[in-house]
């Protein structure tokens, strides 16, 4: 709960496979990928289903989905 008065309220998301491969390239490939997806699969899990503060949007969030959106497209669907 950030930010819970906010005007604009995004929530930026994307497939666990695109952000493993994102991870995989900003860590210059020296951790496998395999291993980069399966601990964001369980990291996913765990935020999602956790007691207290789950991680889900907000009622009036905005969901953007930015798997197949470079940097630029998502700063660009953002505004």
């Amino acid at each position: 709960k950030v930010f819970p008065d906010a005007d604009l309220k995004l929530f930026l998301t994307a497939s666990a496979e695109k952000r493993a491969e994102r991870r995989f390239k900003e860590l210059e490939e020296k951790v496998p990928y395999e291993e980069i997806l399966s601990d964001i699969k369980f990291r996913d899990e765990n935020d999602s289903t956790r007691e207290i503060d789950p991680l889900r949007p907000a009622d009036d969030a905005i969901i953007l989905d930015n798997t197949v959106l470079n940097l630029e497209e998502t700063l660009r669907e953002a505004k």
